[in-house]
């Protein structure tokens, strides 16, 4: 990687998580819940809360960027109740089924490109959010990582399809479960999950050992995967501390740090794994410090400006600069580097996607894999 830097655990959850029917079969409705939120739109009231529309009613929401977190958590999980309770009426409801991880296929090794099929998996950081939309919006798509890989691509590949959603919080381990089974039957060439294992480790945890046994759980998960794999280490999100993060979601230093060393040690176990460092990008960023990927640099003071205001989630010009640290790990970590295969100007990328200008891959693959699931 040639990136250089110069200079819940409240009770209400859950309560929640027993109104959750199994998961299969109810996350792409979520999905379309996102892009079409109820938030319709939701605007800020000057760091007081929000206006939102719901069914053509204006309300008025109160309260911090935590609590409309757990008020969209709240939503989607209603949301889901709901949509598995229609499609079951007048049916006796099975039992969710324990999560399993997906039993292991064989990691191919001889993959003639992994550009072919791209999957991404995790949360929100690669599904797109702002804290204007909680559910998603009109502005939302602007800021999926799935675009911003695509537009960066210029050899022939599919359209990245993206698993990932938001609303991973509220139930990581059958929401990973769903992803990492559907991502599976894409036939990946390569997943992407920068953010999957965020809240395997954040989030619910009374004690270091909690967080560091639920990481195990999304650890299993990923075994399943058969082909290149790009994780982030757990980054240190602390920042975004009294924000967007409820301070008790937090790990302490030394769970991070215990979380990191078992996530080493088991990608050096697996040849098909790649890391890369979020926490590092989220560093320069806050600090406002220069940034160099692939010979392009964004000078010092220009920076600041690829982190939300939340101090968590990429913003658009950051989901760029994201997508090209993706692909130069993977890049850095192939025996052979063709040159050509990557535009790796981050200005150019984003201006590709927030213009929504047609990428100009002329060759790009169509219906590489016609089993696949649609992306979107």
């Amino acid at each position: 990687m040639t990136m250089t830097i110069e200079s819940m655990h409240d009770s209400e959850r859950t309560d929640e998580c027993a109104l959750v029917p199994p998961f299969e079969g109810r996350h792409k409705k979520a999905q379309k819940a996102q892009s079409e939120s109820i938030f319709e739109p939701s605007v800020p009231r000057c760091g007081q809360g929000f206006l939102v529309s719901t069914g053509g009613l204006i309300r008025s929401v109160p309260g911090s960027a935590a609590c409309l977190r757990r008020l969209a958590r709240c939503l989607s999980v209603l949301l889901l109740a709901l949509s598995g309770t229609a499609g079951t009426q007048g049916q006796t409801q099975q039992p969710a089924a324990p999560v399993r991880a997906p039993s292991a296929p064989a990691f191919t090794a001889a993959v003639k490109s992994p550009w072919e099929r791209i999957v991404m998996v995790g949360a929100s950081a690669s599904a797109g959010f702002t804290e204007a939309e909680p559910l998603g919006g009109p502005t939302t798509p602007q800021l999926r990582l799935s675009g911003y890989v695509d537009a960066a691509l210029l050899i022939a590949h599919g359209p990245v399809q993206n698993l990932a959603h938001a609303m991973f919080f509220v139930e990581p381990e059958a929401a990973g479960r769903y992803q990492i089974d559907q991502a599976i039957k894409a036939e990946p060439t390569l997943v992407v999950g920068i953010d999957f294992l965020f809240w395997f480790c954040y989030g619910d945890g009374r004690t270091d050992q909690e967080r560091l046994q639920r990481l195990e759980k999304g650890l299993k998960l990923l075994e399943a995967i058969p082909c290149l794999l790009v994780l982030d280490e757990i980054p240190d999100a602390s920042a975004a501390a009294n924000g967007i993060l409820r301070a008790d979601e937090i790990p302490s230093r030394e769970a991070m740090a215990a979380a990191n060393r078992r996530l080493k040690k088991w990608a050096a176990e697996r040849r098909h794994v790649i890391l890369v460092s979020l926490s590092e990008f989220m560093r320069t960023a806050l600090a406002n410090r220069a940034l160099t990927i692939h010979g392009h640099t964004l000078p010092e003071g220009k920076t600041r400006v690829l982190l939300q205001d939340d101090k968590l989630h990429p913003s658009p010009r950051g989901c760029a600069v994201l997508a090209l640290l993706i692909l130069d790990a993977v890049q850095s970590a192939r025996s052979v580097q063709p040159a050509g295969e990557v535009r790796w100007d981050p200005k150019e990328v984003f201006e590709l996607v927030s213009n929504h200008s047609p990428v100009p891959r002329g060759h790009a693959l169509k219906n590489v894999n016609p089993r696949a699931p649609p992306g979107k």
